[in-house]
């Protein structure tokens, strides 16, 4: 959960200790609304002669219509920065920044202070457009602002080193249209969310991309555990689990189980196959690790699931599984075979080259199991209420790609239960 934050008035005590923030190496090179190298350079005004300057004087810097100075307050009314924004008179608006109390840092506190700049220029303000210019070495910063959808336009000089090395800043921006769609909605979305899938192919970043949305809602993320799950329900081992799925993945597996045990009674793991016996009576492998089983297993955990509520659910066919009653979004995410091998790739510290081979495999495996264990195909979205790439944005991005598109089903939820309230009361 991001923290609370309220855009303030600047006063005198809030001047001071921006001086006093300034005067630490730490915290004036994470102020990335500076004009040149060395000293920082505070925009708008000098802090030491803002405290001595007169109301006339004052009133005519943090009062100017062009130039918008606000202290940031946390929600225990604790001074903890301050931002600009600098109207360019053309429909865009340049952001600045500085969380001055170093103890909050990575604590959320700028992510908030630049959703509240973006909701105050885009809604109230209604430019067309917000940017920032950061350091190309303020790494936090900039992943901040990709993280909220700002995207890199290019780079310009800032000032020239001692060294004689160019200190460059990397321009990033986003747009009216970009916010409407990647605006927040954790808090309508959370209220209104029951369960939400979340499925991709290996090296699609589903399982990065689940958690991410899992956090933002403060939900529930069910991903391994799973297995456990399933595997509790049947009487037997998460490692009998693995064998029997991999039973359907090849094409002689496959064959055996027909030949030997009809396919809803198959039963392949590392004890062996259970061989048919005529003389067994109807459910004698009721209890056992076979297809019927497995798939009531899966569908009692993703129903339970279900009951809880508020949760998000990665992998094995929870969205095949989903129960009808169930609120449920599913999300399929896409991914190119060359992003995905360069995921894998990283991941397991193989060769690019080495990764699609691998891939490959797993490919052919998931799709296998898909069709003979599930009854689906691996590659059709027409299960999937949302369909995202991930090759070129983050996994954060992402995320916050699906919490807009689920702000429009709660949006509609909200105006369905105010219209009955409105029906009932007539």
């Amino acid at each position: 959960m991001l923290p609370n934050v309220t855009l303030k008035a600047v006063s005198r005590d809030d001047v001071d200790n921006v001086g006093w923030w300034l005067e630490d190496d730490d915290v004036s090179s994470r102020w990335f609304g500076h004009y040149g190298c060395g000293d920082p350079v505070h925009r708008g005004y000098d802090p030491q002669h803002m405290l001595e300057s007169s109301d006339w004087e004052w009133q005519s810097v943090f009062d100017d219509p062009h130039r918008l100075i606000f202290s940031i307050y946390n929600e225990i009314e604790e001074h903890v920065g301050e931002t600009q924004v600098l109207l360019d008179g053309s429909g865009g608006a340049e952001f600045s920044l500085l969380i001055g109390r170093k103890d909050l840092w990575h604590h959320g506190y700028g992510t908030s202070t630049v959703l509240a700049l973006l909701e105050r220029v885009f809604t109230t303000l209604q430019v067309e457009r917000a940017w920032v210019a950061i350091p190309e070495d303020n790494e936090p910063a900039l992943g901040l602002f990709e993280k909220l959808g700002f995207a890199r336009e290019g780079t310009r000089d800032l000032c020239t080193n001692e060294d004689g090395s160019e200190l460059r800043a990397c321009v990033l921006a986003t747009d009216a249209l970009s916010y409407k769609f990647l605006r927040p909605t954790e808090e309508l979305v959370r209220e209104t969310l029951g369960v939400l899938s979340v499925t991709g192919l290996p090296g699609s970043g589903s399982e990065t991309i689940g958690a991410e949305i899992a956090r933002l809602l403060g939900c529930r993320f069910a991903n391994e555990q799973m297995v456990d799950l399933i595997a509790e329900r049947i009487n037997c081992s998460p490692k009998e689990i693995e064998g029997f799925e991999a039973s359907h993945r090849s094409i002689w597996s496959r064959m055996l189980n027909a030949l030997v045990v009809p396919m809803e009674l198959s039963a392949a793991y590392d004890a062996g196959y259970h061989l048919f016996r005529p003389d067994l009576e109807d459910g004698a492998l009721e209890g056992q690790l076979n297809k019927d089983n497995y798939l009531k297993a899966i569908a009692g955990v993703v129903k339970a699931q279900c009951a809880d509520g508020h949760v998000v659910i990665h992998g094995l066919g929870g969205h095949v599984h989903m129960p009808e009653s169930a609120d449920a979004v599913n999300v399929h995410v896409s991914s190119s075979p060359e992003s995905r091998a360069s995921r894998i790739a990283s991941q397991l510290g193989l060769t690019v080259e080495e990764a699609k081979d691998w891939l490959k495999d797993a490919d052919k495996n998931a799709r296998a199991e898909a069709k003979y264990l599930h009854g689906v195909d691996l590659d059709s979205v027409n299960r999937f209420d949302i369909t995202v790439n991930a090759d070129r944005i983050s996994a954060e991005t992402v995320a916050q790609i699906v919490l807009g598109a689920l702000q429009t089903k709660s949006e509609a939820k909200q105006s369905d239960r105010a219209r009955t309230a409105r029906e009932m009361a007539v």
